[in-house]
């Protein structure tokens, strides 16, 4: 089992309903916009993933980026503007991850 974090950047004049069709569209693919019932900053969601006989975390990787592309692509074909300037992706199968929290609102 691995965990793989994606981030990306919209162009700024991206309108608000695209963007939260986009996160829609990610969500959909099973990607996660909270962690232990707390949502994720801006623009970063997660997914647990599972690497297939003779895969390795090179082809989690490439199918983490062909999800970012294919919900941007699903959002312009519902006729909304947008564009994604870049994206990150990490694969991880061991350590630790969590959320970070100010204690000041």
């Amino acid at each position: 089992m691995f965990v793989a974090t994606l981030a990306y950047e919209l162009d700024p004049t991206t309108p608000r309903e695209a963007q939260k069709l986009l996160v829609a569209e990610l969500v959909g693919r099973r990607y996660n916009d909270r962690f232990e019932g707390k949502k994720m900053p801006a623009n970063c969601l997660w997914i647990r993933r599972t690497a297939q006989p003779g895969e390795n975390v090179d082809h989690l990787l490439e199918r983490s980026k062909a999800d970012l592309l294919a919900a941007v692509d699903a959002v312009k074909k519902m006729g909304f503007p947008i564009r994604l300037v870049r994206g990150w992706v990490q694969v991880t199968g061991a350590g630790t991850f969590g959320l970070i929290e100010p204690s000041d609102p």
